[in-house]
């Protein structure tokens, strides 16, 4: 799981446990707001060490533009 999931379920469920009708929509629009807090803990992970394969790298077969 990435670290933006991690923290929008860790204020999902802060929020969940005061609020029964707090929705996962809702989670997202305050992770937006709070996203300067994300890298602070230091149980969340970096990317550094990230062997996931780089956008755009993959080759097309079978396009044709003209």
């Amino acid at each position: 799981m990435s670290a933006w999931n991690d923290f929008v379920k860790k204020i999902y469920w802060e929020n969940k446990k005061k609020n029964k009708n707090f929705q996962f929509k809702d989670a997202l629009k305050e992770a937006s707001r709070r996203k300067g807090e994300m890298g602070t803990k230091s149980s969340m992970k970096s990317k550094k060490g990230c062997k996931c394969p780089k956008k755009g790298t993959r080759k097309r077969r079978g396009t044709r533009r003209h």
